[in-house]
């Protein structure tokens, strides 16, 4: 119990940030949990960024922009198909391996100071290295994080909650059908679910005194220790 107590914080720290500065619950907690509860990654957190984003896409639908989902979304899939073969022919071993990577890569493109331009190409190839990401890790917002920078924050929230909606129904339904999905990890995604909805109620409330220019850096740290860690124990 003592153990799940920790879990809830996390994971309600992680939908809080979530709803107010744009990413916190994939990057901070899918590599902390990979430490402390493995059994909740990736399909529990998939699940959990499922219902996130759903709830957030339902209060932003108007933002969102179609066209360029469209390209980002089909560039997801590819993603999530090539991520469903690694995970169906590699070792635990080689996936945590390939996990701690693919977070280092999350941090990097986070602070890599690159502005792309929002276009078919760009997101079709953000979009495909989110799915593929996101599949593995339950972290893949940041290739898309990086293609929305400079956009508002209303189109953020819309373009990219619209996408992962898709992407996260769509890896959870892949690695359903290529028998990666278990009865415990529904379970333990039920457990996560009233974290992650008071997580998200409390950011409603704590929008106004949370500093995103502050917290992002520390999130971003957390992130890479935790990912750096699973190299060296």
């Amino acid at each position: 119990m003592s153990d799940w107590i920790y879990i809830y914080v996390l994971l309600i720290m992680g939908a809080c940030l979530q709803n107010t500065i744009g990413f916190g619950l994939g990057l901070l907690c899918a590599p902390v949990l990979m430490h402390i509860a493995p059994e909740l990654v990736p399909v529990p957190m998939i699940l959990s960024a499922l219902l996130i984003t759903s709830i957030i896409t339902y209060g932003n639908i108007r933002d969102v922009d179609f066209k360029q989902t469209t390209y980002s979304t089909l560039g997801g899939t590819v993603g999530i198909v090539i991520a469903s073969v690694v995970m169906l022919n590699v070792q635990y071993e080689v996936y945590r391996m390939i996990f701690g990577g693919l977070i280092l890569l999350g941090v990097g493109l986070s602070v890599v100071g690159l502005q792309p331009k929002v276009m078919p190409s760009t997101s079709l190839i953000a979009g495909g290295f989110a799915g593929f990401m996101g599949t593995l890790t339950a972290a893949g917002g940041a290739p898309m994080g990086l293609l929305y920078q400079n956009a508002k924050q209303k189109s953020i929230r819309a373009n990219l909650s619209i996408f992962f909606i898709y992407i996260n129904g769509l890896a959870f339904l892949t690695l359903a059908v290529t028998g990666l999905v278990t009865k415990d990890d529904l379970i333990n995604f039920a457990k996560c679910a009233p974290a992650i909805l008071v997580g998200l109620g409390l950011s409603y409330h704590l929008n106004r005194y949370i500093n995103g220019d502050v917290i992002k850096p520390i999130i971003l740290f957390v992130a890479f220790l935790a990912g750096a860690s699973i190299f060296v124990l």
